[in-house]
């Protein structure tokens, strides 16, 4: 089954893919926030420099493989998850790459508002 999921999510995912720092750094609006390896991240500057160091230095891939609105969002069926424009969205992935533990199975907790991301939250 294929998982619908929001442009910027979309995007976040394919820009990481494609090594396109910058094209990741612009899913996020300019005021984001990113929470990852016990690290606080803020602003388009330092989300770019995050994503760069972070793929680079491991050579991730990312395969998502399941993903769902958080409860009080009217979009639960999974096809209906693109749709989601503005709430928060958990999407797990297997990523796999240069690193100890490859392949990790890794939780992603996006927030939307308007179609951009402005927090993601790793574990």
């Amino acid at each position: 089954m294929s998982i619908s999921l929001p442009t910027a999510v979309v995007d976040f995912f394919d820009h990481c893919t494609a090594r396109n720092f910058a094209g990741v750094s612009a899913c996020f609006s300019p005021d984001a926030h990113v929470y990852d390896e016990k690290q606080n991240i803020n602003g388009h500057a330092a989300i770019e420099k995050w994503i760069s160091h972070a793929i680079s230095s491991t050579d991730a891939v990312h395969a998502v493989t399941s993903a769902s609105a958080l409860p009080d969002h009217p979009a639960t069926d999974p096809q209906s998850l693109a749709e989601i424009s503005t709430g928060q969205l958990r999407v797990t992935a297997d990523v796999s790459g240069n690193f100890t533990g490859s392949p990790a199975s890794l939780s992603y907790l996006f927030t939307l508002q308007d179609g951009k991301i402005t927090a993601l939250e790793i574990g």
